[in-house]
């Protein structure tokens, strides 16, 4: 390890992103992979999005608003809060690596589960803070054991909703119960990259409870449902004092002028959204019967993805997949060897990867 850096980085992996099936270096054709791992929305943006893209360009020789105003105005407006309760960032990840930056110093802790998002170690070590992992409980957070893991050094606690890999979710009542026990002196932090997805009638009313309990921060992003992944924009919400430090912390001009003009456009299009959450509803139903059908367990999911069991080491499996030009995740990494993640794609996707999977089990059995 190289003196005089960060010595945290060597506690972390190598990040290899698993979506580049897009770039191709050589002159030769590829062939078509069918990506189903990174849950992206498979429709992309709406053409109402398109349209607002196309009439932006002629202003990209200038800088982005670095404060987004017209878009803090319009999620203020949608979600109920003060405009200086909200911080934008490159995805939803930005605005996590900020509240990181703001919170952590050397020695102090973060907690997180078991089955974490896998951007929460890199955020905590490069921050210079320590990582304290609680197991789960029935694949779901043990809020007693999160309680049992606080000490005086705890300055954040990552909780993600719904989970991801698993897609598993956090109730409301589970949720303030948890708020009202941990010290206000604890920033609690509430990813919902998967929000839109959870039309579960006792999920957390984020936005209460951020009004409620001022140390609660929830984020949330532009890449899932509205299609914009290649763009990164994603939003965070917190007292206006965390805001204040949060956008004190923020680089300049950290969200570009295309992802501001394309957010903008996309909360406007609610009836794009309500489509695509409607195919994601049905894709859902369709493979939990089609897992149901084929003897494999999973976990019913509030995401636009689920995660199976194999029933024997999914790594060959994921490679006869690919091979056969679906893309999945594997889920080795959260010690979950015999499991796969799957995105919910189309409906012809959704069948493809059906058709495609049964002869993968059934050649390596």
């Amino acid at each position: 390890m190289m003196k005089n850096v960060n010595q945290s980085l060597a506690r972390l992996p190598r990040y290899t992103a698993p979506n580049l099936t897009h770039v191709n270096l050589s002159k030769e054709p590829v062939t078509a992979i069918l990506e189903l791992g990174c849950n992206e929305n498979p429709r992309g943006p709406s053409p109402t999005v398109m349209s607002a893209l196309t009439n932006c360009g002629n202003t990209l020789n200038r800088y982005p608003d670095s404060d987004g105003l017209r878009l803090r105005t319009n999620l203020a407006e949608r979600l109920g809060v003060s405009m200086h309760q909200i911080t934008l960032g490159n995805g939803s990840s930005g605005v996590l690596d900020l509240i990181t930056r703001v919170a952590l110093s050397p020695k102090s802790e973060t907690i997180v589960d078991e089955y974490c998002f896998t951007l929460y170690p890199f955020l905590i070590y490069t921050a210079h803070g320590e990582m304290v992992t609680v197991s789960a409980k029935n694949w779901s957070i043990d809020f007693s054991a999160f309680l049992s893991a606080v000490t005086l050094n705890t300055r954040l606690i990552f909780l993600t909703n719904p989970s991801n890999p698993l897609g598993t979710w956090i109730a409301q009542d589970s949720l303030a119960a948890f708020l009202e026990a941990v010290p206000s002196s604890v920033w609690v932090v509430l990813d919902e990259a998967y929000y839109e997805y959870a039309q579960q009638p006792d999920f957390p009313d984020a936005v209460r409870l951020c009004q409620q309990y001022p140390n609660l921060v929830f984020t949330r992003t532009f890449s899932k449902v509205y299609g914009l992944s290649g763009l990164r924009i994603g939003y965070g919400v917190s007292s206006e004092s965390m805001a204040e430090l949060l956008n004190r912390a923020r680089p300049p001009f950290n969200v570009n002028s295309m992802a501001l003009v394309a957010a903008e456009a996309a909360l406007d299009d609610v009836d794009y959204v309500s489509e695509c959450l409607e195919i994601n509803e049905l894709g859902r139903c369709y493979l939990y019967t089609e897992f149901s059908r084929m003897g494999l367990d999973y976990l019913h999911s509030l995401g636009n993805f689920i995660t199976f069991n194999c029933g024997r080491n999914a790594e060959q499996i994921n490679s006869n997949l690919l091979q056969r030009g679906i893309r999945v995740r594997t889920l080795t990494n959260y010690n979950l060897p015999n499991h796969l993640r799957v995105t919910i794609g189309l409906p012809s996707e959704n069948k493809k990867f059906i058709t495609t999977l049964e002869q993968v089990l059934r050649s390596s059995t």
